[in-house]
């Protein structure tokens, strides 16, 4: 006998009619397909590393108005005299697996010393401390502020036509981290201070291509690099987004916690860097 009722009455009673393992796995692959083990993933490293973590975290689109998501905010933080510092992981997960990335990169495109650390996202007060930071030759070596010997000038998403899943990414992640170092002034007083990093993670491969020395365009698998981006998303005249795979997450995690601990320990030691007039400008 035919099934007789509304479309969705009829897709409902077929659903409950599948065999327990069946619509397990049906579901299971959908999460799959979606990403959501690789968010929830990324997320427990951080927790295990003792970031404070909030996942699914929504935003105010500036350009929009609208609240947009994003998958994960991670936060380490000190309190500082009268000031409440936090330091922010902003991430974007992605699933690629059939799909590589691939960043473009040229041994061109530089930024000082001092311009790695003061082109970075942070809220009024967030922006003075990275400024009166950016000559100080400590953190200048530190690993959340290197360049690699080539960076990234572009991102895109292989073997694809039309939306580029890399670009979309990169605009997201930026609006966020833009997004959430203005909340910190939006405050009244100015107790909260903010310094955020945006930062793409795929579960699938990675490659770099770059012009050699012979005008031949070489391609090499790598597991991150750093995307040194000509759009002034995020107030600066850059925004460096760090992108990296599943695989080296945990790694580099690790040592970026590290480096935090670093900065909040220095600032400790140099509390005159959160209010002194900033000694660095803003250089391409």
């Amino acid at each position: 006998m035919a099934n007789t009722g509304t479309l969705g009455e009829i897709i409902e009673n077929e659903v409950y009619k599948l065999p327990e393992n069946n619509i397990n796995d049906r579901i299971t692959d959908w999460l799959n397909s979606q990403g959501y083990p690789l968010e929830m993933s990324v997320a427990e490293v951080l927790q295990k590393l003792n970031f404070n973590v909030r996942q699914s975290e929504y935003y105010i689109d500036e350009e929009s108005t609208q609240h947009r998501e994003i998958d994960i905010v991670a936060s380490l933080q000190k309190e500082i005299g009268d000031k409440l510092i936090r330091i922010s992981l902003i991430l974007e997960c992605k699933v690629s697996k059939d799909k590589p990335w691939i960043i473009f990169t040229s041994s061109n495109t530089r930024l000082a010393s001092p311009a790695r650390i003061a082109q970075r996202a942070g809220s009024k007060i967030g922006t003075i401390i990275l400024r009166n930071l950016a000559h100080e030759k400590e953190i200048q070596d530190l690993k959340l502020f290197s360049l690699p010997e080539r960076p990234g000038y572009g991102l895109t998403q292989a073997f694809t036509s039309g939306n580029d899943v890399a670009y979309n990414s990169c605009i997201s992640v930026s609006k966020a981290t833009r997004a959430i170092v203005k909340q910190a002034d939006q405050i009244r007083n100015d107790r909260y201070v903010n310094i955020s990093f945006p930062i793409l993670v795929i579960d699938g491969r990675l490659f770099e291509t770059y012009l050699n020395d012979s005008n031949e365009m070489s391609v090499n698998e790598v597991s991150q690099g750093i995307l040194l981006w000509r759009n002034p998303i995020i107030g600066m005249p850059h925004t460096v987004i760090n992108v990296i795979t599943k695989d080296a997450l945990e790694d580099y995690l690790t040592r970026i916690r590290m480096d935090i601990i670093k900065i909040f320990d220095y600032i400790s030691e140099n509390p005159s860097l959160i209010s002194r007039e900033p000694q660095v400008t803003l250089r391409n």
